[in-house]
């Protein structure tokens, strides 16, 4: 049997796990939050929702989840409530009370017209919660076009009539080599086709693993509090708010 990453991360105890797990650790922090507060009935859109991951996180909600359905090939998309465009949603203005958009901006190539139509579709003052990568491998391809920075996110969301609330980096350097040392064993000894020579290889593998992989990261995850600056970071979480009418075209003393 074959182990993704995912499926390796699996194996081990949750406390490590969510240790080296370090590019989701902001985004599931956001996750929670916006499950806190938005309250019972909130008509929620979830932006590129995929397979529907986070329905289960926003049961109490009216959830919508809307997606194109190209993204990944193995993935089943037949839970989608809607699949359209994120550029072009279909539905009127001010339809949703929040949003949620986690991982999805680097894979869509308009992403200042698809963060307008998320505020289109926001009533004003609904909140808007999205994250996306800095500093990462290409994925998802060909669907994969952007990177992003904290300005880069910022002018976008300001440009659709939306203020930024909050925004956290995904950790600092420290967490940016954990993620990156995670995959040594992978780049030295890469699998291919022949399980056996695979399985001759192990001798080698095993301690590159155990260290690049397990105690490296685990020793980065609390380094990390060193980088006071965090400007190399793995990628952003972000809360934006729509302006009111008012707000954004403020009337003239």
């Amino acid at each position: 049997m074959r182990l993704g990453r995912e499926g390796q991360l699996a194996l081990l105890p949750k406390w490590v796990s969510e240790k080296l797990d370090v590019h989701l650790w902001e985004t599931n922090r956001l996750l929670a939050q916006a499950q806190r507060e938005l309250p019972p009935g909130a008509r929620l859109l979830d932006a590129g929702s995929g397979e529907g991951q986070y329905r289960h996180t926003f049961e109490h909600t009216r959830y919508t989840g809307v997606d194109l359905a190209v993204g990944d090939r193995t993935w089943d998309y037949s839970g989608l409530d809607t699949q359209a465009d994120l550029s072009r949603l279909p539905f009127a203005d001010d339809s949703f009370d929040a949003a949620v958009c986690f991982q999805v901006l680097e894979h869509v190539n308009e992403p200042a017209q698809v963060i307008a139509e998320i505020g289109r579709t926001l009533r004003p003052g609904g909140r808007f919660y999205l994250s996306a990568p800095m500093a990462w491998h290409q994925h998802q391809k060909p669907h994969d076009f952007f990177r992003y920075t904290s300005y880069g996110f910022t002018h976008l969301i300001e440009k659709a009539g939306m203020r930024v609330v909050e925004m956290r980096p995904w950790g600092g350097y420290f967490w940016f080599l954990s993620f990156n040392f995670q995959m040594m064993h992978d780049r030295l000894f890469p699998r291919g086709d022949d399980d056996l020579a695979y399985l001759l290889k192990l001798p080698l593998i095993l301690p590159v693993y155990l260290v690049f992989f397990l105690l490296l990261p685990l020793l980065l995850f609390y380094l990390d509090r060193l980088d006071r600056v965090k400007d190399h970071t793995l990628g952003w979480a972000c809360i934006a708010e729509k302006l009111s009418p008012d707000e954004h075209h403020p009337t003239p003393a």
